[in-house]
């Protein structure tokens, strides 16, 4: 496991942070410090002098206000998801949103809500009212604050991501000042803390947009052998845009036997006809070949944590070592690319419980400056690919060490395929890499990070700004 390096004094001693002045709770103790001391990766540590369980985005404004003056890195946690120690402060104080959950109104078209809300929660609220939230990531176990401070991909093809979609912000900057943001109020704040790693402030709450809810899900899954007859239909399906969602598994990669899986799935209303030779029409292979399931529309966006649950009660998965890469293709190339990284891949790349996947997406769709994809290279398309390891039980640090060696191979070659990172997984960045990352958005960047977390406190995980490597 890698220790991440040690920040000393976190100067709350005497400073009225602890005991009376907050609405939440501030905590020093030795056994809850340690439970946000790592990720879902179960590779990087770090253990924070004090974790925060705000009682209100003024609690988390103080305490960011504290920091700045005395020095102390802080970071905002949701639930961990992130497997590259992204959100660890080792030395510093880690803010829970957890404890900010809530959906706090939904209205006609959009919701507001506390950071901690998982967006599991805020769909099965927005269902109840006949809504849905507009971009679903295949796993909703996660929290609103944290998909929007990377991004938050699905596997829908036209409707971007979840920063996408977002009206306002509430925000606590590395000032201790909170503040509301949004297309016309500080639009340049609203640009950055969108996919911005946590850089420029802590997330507090959000308003995002709604859509009316379809009825039901149609889904088709189709096994090939053949990667140049999967890309093919992949694309037309893409292209058409018939279909709601589209995306790739494998099986087995690294095996024998290993099988590319197509998915596609067709959102539609109660009462609306689904045409199965229609939808699968000018495919490399027929209609028959497909499994075709039907769900509602609920149901189908909650499958994969059930999945992941199943997962957790069989395998311990939470405890497994998790090592993830993902990084985004252009179109040109992305067969080679991807088939490049799947001839390198031996079965315990994968893992039992662990996946392959690729979404692709209309770039069109994708508006914020700091979701960083591949340049335009004359297609519509842009794809998102995806090595989720899941390690053997009692895998050691050199597992985990080998892996991120892997890691970065993949983000180099994406690199030099026209890809850029998504900066979700467990990949070892510095300042250089992250000023090739934004390119000519990175000037623009760090003049925003003087301006609004002058103390450079703010979230040192992922090392933007830092030496972090």
């Amino acid at each position: 496991m890698t220790d991440l390096p040690p920040l000393e004094g976190a100067g709350l001693e005497g400073t009225g942070l602890e005991g009376t002045g907050l609405e939440g709770t501030l905590h020093r103790d030795l056994a809850t410090r340690e439970r946000y001391a790592s990720d879902a990766g179960r590779i990087a540590t770090g253990l924070p002098a004090a974790v925060l369980r705000p009682g209100s985005a003024a609690d988390v404004a103080r305490v960011v206000g504290h920091c700045r003056r005395h020095g102390v890195p802080v970071a905002a946690r949701g639930l961990g998801t992130t497997t590259g120690g992204q959100s660890l402060v080792p030395g510093g104080v880690v803010v829970d949103t957890r404890a900010l959950a809530g959906v706090r109104a939904v209205g006609a078209d959009h919701a507001t809500v506390g950071a901690g809300t998982t967006w599991l929660e805020l769909a099965r609220a927005a269902d109840a009212r006949g809504l849905a939230i507009p971009v679903a990531t295949g796993y909703l176990g996660l929290t609103v604050g944290g998909t929007l401070s990377v991004g938050g991909i699905p596997p829908a093809i036209a409707t971007g991501a979840q920063v996408d979609h977002v009206r306002e912000l509430e925000v606590v900057t590395g000032d201790g000042v909170l503040r509301r943001c949004s297309p016309s109020a500080e639009p340049e704040l609203f640009e950055a803390v969108l996919a911005g790693l946590g850089q420029f402030g802590i997330i507090t709450g959000a308003t995002v947009g709604l859509v009316p809810a379809p009825a039901r899900v149609r889904g088709y899954s189709i096994p090939y052998a053949d990667p140049a007859a999967f890309f093919a239909d992949l694309r037309t399906l893409v292209r058409r845009g018939e279909v709601s969602e589209v995306y790739g598994d494998w099986w087995r990669p690294g095996e024998a036997g290993e099988v590319h899986h197509l998915n596609a799935f067709v959102f539609a209303g109660a009462h609306e006809e689904i045409d199965d030779a229609h939808v699968l029409r000018g495919l490399s292979v027929g209609p028959g070949a497909a499994t075709v399931r039907g769900a509602g529309y609920l149901e189908h966006v909650c499958r994969i944590d059930d999945a992941v649950a199943d997962l957790r009660a069989e395998l311990g998965w939470d405890a497994l070592v998790k090592p993830w890469v993902t990084v985004w293709l252009p179109d040109a190339g992305v067969e080679a690319a991807v088939g490049d990284v799947l001839g390198d891949l031996a079965p315990h790349d994968v893992g039992v419980g662990g996946f392959v996947l690729l979404y692709s997406h209309h770039r069109a769709a994708f508006t914020r400056p700091s979701l960083r994809l591949p340049a335009p290279d004359g297609s519509e398309l842009v794809h998102l690919f995806t090595v989720m390891t899941a390690g053997p039980p009692g895998a050691d640090a050199g597992f985990a060490a080998a892996m991120r060696e892997r890691n970065r191979r993949v983000v180099e070659r994406a690199v030099a395929a026209g890809g850029t990172r998504y900066p979700i997984g467990t990949v070892a960045y510095g300042p250089a890499d992250w000023r090739a990352h934004y390119g000519e958005r990175w000037e623009h960047l760090a003049a925003l990070k003087r301006r609004y977390d002058p103390a450079g406190v703010l979230t040192p995980g992922p090392g933007v700004f830092g030496p972090r490597r």
